[in-house]
């Protein structure tokens, strides 16, 4: 099956794959991740992702998390370096809740000032939990040597201090500066006509603005190798090496997946594993 793909006249992309699965899928994808945000601005595309869920013009924030879960579906977001993605998983014959239920948290919302304090909360809890997991911190530590002094080198998930400025204003700001219909596309998966698809995401983003959108977004300078060493209070060792690498469109990426996989993959008999694990236990 072929993927299928309209443009809305605001700029706003719908790409949908068929599909005979009774089960659907759908959401938005917003080219606005980590490496978007200022200085002063470090967690905000996280927090942002945290603050779609706390209230519209029409909802609030519990008839949000209720809307998809009283059909036995889900609702979830996820925040990358590069993207957003607001989505949702439902039986077929829900796209229409969906898809309205969508559109209104990526165009209405409305960053209620008590829900914007609670939630500031939770991402720095979420931030001091993943201090105890040194075998995922490690990573954010070797990309901010990677991409030393770079938009792509920072933790998505932001630090204490700049957090701790976070306000309503500043929220909105970022919000309306990245999330305009041409910064943004509409996917989905599932057994419903795309022509119907169009027509429903049609009917609740017609209204959205026509607002061009301009990416700032500049490669990061050569690094040179570099060894960095972390003594911490801790029972294990966690040790990461690595450098950068050929482009998602680079051919040459199929025979480096393979060898990263011989050397040191998820596989039991790659290299590492056979070494450290059966030789020396």
């Amino acid at each position: 099956m072929h993927y299928q793909s309209h443009l809305l006249s605001n700029g706003l992309r719908i790409i949908h794959l068929p599909s005979n699965s009774p089960v659907s899928y759908c959401g938005f994808g917003v080219a606005s991740g980590t490496r978007d945000e200022l200085a002063k601005e470090f967690g905000m595309a996280h927090f942002v992702e945290h603050m779609l869920f706390k209230g519209t013009d029409k909802r609030r924030a519990w008839h949000i998390l209720n809307r998809m879960e009283n059909v036995g579906g889900e609702l979830n977001a996820y925040t990358t370096k590069e993207e957003t993605y607001v989505y949702s998983i439902f039986m077929e014959e829900h796209i229409g809740r969906a898809i309205e239920l969508l559109s209104d948290l990526v165009f209405n919302s409305r960053f209620p000032e008590k829900e914007l304090e609670k939630e500031l909360d939770v991402v720095l809890d979420e931030i001091n939990s993943y201090k105890d997991n040194p075998s995922e911190l490690i990573y954010d530590e070797f990309e901010n040597l990677l991409f030393k002094d770079h938009a792509l080198g920072h933790n998505i998930l932001g630090e204490e201090s700049t957090l701790n400025e976070f306000d309503r204003e500043i929220s909105l700001a970022f919000y309306q500066k990245h999330y305009v219909a041409s910064n943004m596309i509409f996917f989905s998966m599932g057994a419903t006509p795309f022509k119907k698809i169009v027509r429903m995401v049609e009917s609740y983003c017609k209204d959205v603005a026509d607002i061009p959108y301009k990416n700032n977004r500049v490669a990061p300078l050569p690094q040179q190798a570099i060894t960095k060493v972390d003594v911490k209070d801790t029972f294990q060792a966690h040790a990461f090496v690595g450098g950068r690498s050929y482009s998602m469109y680079d051919e040459r990426r199929t025979g480096l997946f393979l060898l990263n996989n011989i050397l040191g993959g998820p596989g039991m008999n790659s290299r590492l594993n056979v070494a450290l694990r059966e030789k020396n236990g």
